[in-house]
């Protein structure tokens, strides 16, 4: 299991995308800056870091991505 961090806006977008009944709140962990730290699987990470471009931090990554499924404007 390898670690992400991402914003709280990014966790609601990854909440939005979650499978009903299923919510990464059981295993995240709430930062005291407010950004969240995931637990990931090790092909989750290997795809996040093929993603990422350069400069992204996973949160930057992670929020492209979504936004680009759900068919949203990056911000």
């Amino acid at each position: 299991m390898k670690i992400i961090t991402v914003s709280d806006e990014t966790k609601r977008l990854i909440d939005v995308q979650a499978l009903p009944g299923y919510t990464i709140r059981r295993t995240a962990a709430r930062l005291p800056d407010g950004r969240w730290t995931i637990p990931v699987d090790d092909e989750v990470f290997d795809r996040i870091a093929a993603a990422r471009l350069p400069g992204e931090t996973d949160d930057d990554t992670v929020s492209r991505l979504l936004r680009a499924a759900i068919g949203k404007k990056p911000s």
